[in-house]
């Protein structure tokens, strides 16, 4: 009867350490509990299993190479579907020509990227910067990538002379077997073909 006791004290024993929680090292953190982050412009987050990225990085936006933010201060609004769906309100002190568009905080997972515990310092925010009504006056309208709107580019012009005077040249512009002429449809304003060459017939 000895050994079934023993038997039974073993498994009891190896049950209670099995669910007892693993206590995690000092430099993991619960993500839902980090209530407020500051990020700097020219620093690197820490890093563990994957490498490092810069605390703040602009991805994007009508103003984006105009400003950059030095610092972002984000502040953790709450959860929504689980404690690893963390809600952030991030803010910087920005000139009147801009403003704040989407953030995303980014943080590395200390054991895989669904672990909710995250590596201390590994945080970082990737955001868009976008201009205000004042900023377009005085920067003119740009696209998200930052980029001035407005004429096609003079090499894209260029380009297109060229093409046209090479097909009028080969009698590209003749009338077709069926009686109807060939002409290259050229693009302007909003209706711009962003660089392809379309074809129509006239009728």
């Amino acid at each position: 009867m000895l050994l079934p006791q023993l038997l039974l004290a073993f498994l009891s024993l190896t049950s209670a350490l099995a669910l007892k929680p693993q206590k995690k090292p000092a430099d993991a953190v619960l993500l839902s509990d980090i209530q407020t982050l500051t990020l700097y412009a020219n620093r690197q987050t820490s890093s563990r299993r994957v490498s490092s990225i810069p605390q703040l990085n602009c991805i994007g936006g009508s103003a984006r190479n105009l400003y950059d933010i030095d610092i972002m201060r984000c502040k953790n609004s709450g959860t929504e579907y689980d404690s690893t769906d963390v809600q952030w309100t991030c803010t910087a002190q920005l000139p009147p020509e801009f403003k704040l568009g989407g953030t995303d905080v980014i943080c590395e997972g200390y054991e895989s990227p669904n672990d909710p515990f995250v590596l201390k310092g590994s945080c970082g925010v990737e955001y868009r910067l976008v201009l205000t009504e004042e900023g377009e006056k005085k920067y003119g309208h740009r696209n998200d990538r930052g980029e001035t709107g407005g004429n096609e580019p003079v090499g894209q012009i260029i380009f297109w002379l060229v093409m046209a005077c090479k097909l009028r040249s080969h009698g590209l512009n003749k009338s077709g077997t069926d009686g109807t002429s060939l002409f290259v449809r050229h693009c302007a304003g909003s209706e711009r073909c962003l660089g392809s060459k379309k074809w129509s017939r006239r009728t």
